[in-house]
């Protein structure tokens, strides 16, 4: 993703390009991993839950924020 602008990288995956989706969800996995614990154990259902939340959601996000 380094040689996109995150933004750039948003719209392709609200355009549904899978590789910008997945871009997004290996950038953002140290913190959905994070989130999943639970009593210092990873919860990988929680964890899936969290990754099909983001990918539902990737479709609202506004790539035009923050630039």
């Amino acid at each position: 993703m380094e040689s996109k602008m995150f933004s750039q990288v948003l719209r392709d995956a609200i355009a549904g390009d899978p590789d910008s989706v997945e871009a997004i969800l290996s950038r953002y996995m140290p913190l959905i991993s994070s989130q999943s614990m639970r009593n210092n154990r990873l919860d990988e259902d929680l964890q899936q839950y969290i990754l099909m939340r983001v990918i539902m959601l990737i479709p609202k996000f506004d790539p035009d924020i923050g630039e």
